[in-house]
């Protein structure tokens, strides 16, 4: 029982974050339509002078309030947090809204998206540094104090400095002529789909015989992106396949 369990997690968490993403996009629905009417020429002056100094500190202040809301269901009603359900529609929701906007807003305001696709040593060195810290609150945190607190308001910033570092670097290659690159941007959208049933596979039946985390990572990195692009080679040879994922029939020339 004791081996079966996080493996069901696993299969469970995984499934139910695929829920946030639905819940996300729902929610976000609403709120970009009200967006669109209400846009001003307040906001207009705002995100025509952002820096990514604003935006951390934007989101150093959303991540309090995360945090902060965290803090007090924690103090009224312990249990609450305990629930799988909850915490992955309302809390994870939560946390990730931010980012759906912000990503939202990057199409709007070119001034914004400029921020995530030029590249930042300063995002880079935060990032970093943010990891770090992650890292050191996950070894020495605990969780009868502030851990989770403090992992929130870490986990805000980081994830807004990587969205820089990984824009910044998709940005400058897919600009940049190779036909490997090409390749790989061709067959994103078919390894994005095959990778969750890869991905679940991998940890329910190799990662248990996996002593080593890191070596668990590596090999379930080489597992899923090696067995992907098998089955994108071998569904570009069959054409219902090709056009079903790929969306169109392969050109003859």
């Amino acid at each position: 029982m004791r081996s079966t369990t996080p493996l069901v997690w696993e299969l469970v968490s995984h499934l139910w974050f695929l829920l946030v993403l639905v819940v996300l996009t729902t929610v976000s629905l609403v709120l970009f339509s009200r967006l669109r009417r209400h846009v001003s020429e307040k906001s207009d002056a705002f995100f025509a002078n952002i820096t990514l100094g604003k935006l951390s500190l934007l989101f150093l202040v959303l991540g309090i309030i995360y945090a902060a809301i965290r803090r007090t269901l924690f103090i009224v009603y312990p249990p609450i947090l305990s629930d799988g359900l909850f915490n992955f529609v309302v809390m994870q929701t939560l946390f990730f809204l931010p980012f759906f906007l912000i990503g939202a807003l990057a199409f709007v305001y070119p001034q914004l998206k400029s921020l995530f696709t030029t590249p930042s040593p300063w995002c880079a060195a935060g990032a970093a540094l943010a990891f770090a810290a992650y890292l050191l609150n996950q070894r020495y945190g605990s969780g009868d104090a502030w851990m989770y607190e403090t992992e929130s308001v870490i986990t805000t910033l980081m994830g807004l400095w990587m969205v820089n570092v990984v824009f910044a670097l998709g940005h400058r290659l897919l600009n940049f002529k190779s036909s490997r690159v090409t390749y790989f941007v061709n067959a994103s959208l078919f390894i994005y789909l095959v990778h969750h049933p890869l991905t679940l596979f991998f940890g329910a039946f190799i990662t248990p015989h996996i002593a080593s985390n890191t070596v668990g990572f590596f090999t379930g990195l080489v597992f899923v992106i090696g067995i992907a692009i098998v089955l994108y080679e071998i569904h570009l040879r069959i054409p219902l396949l090709r056009f079903l994922f790929s969306g169109k029939p392969q050109v003859k020339a």
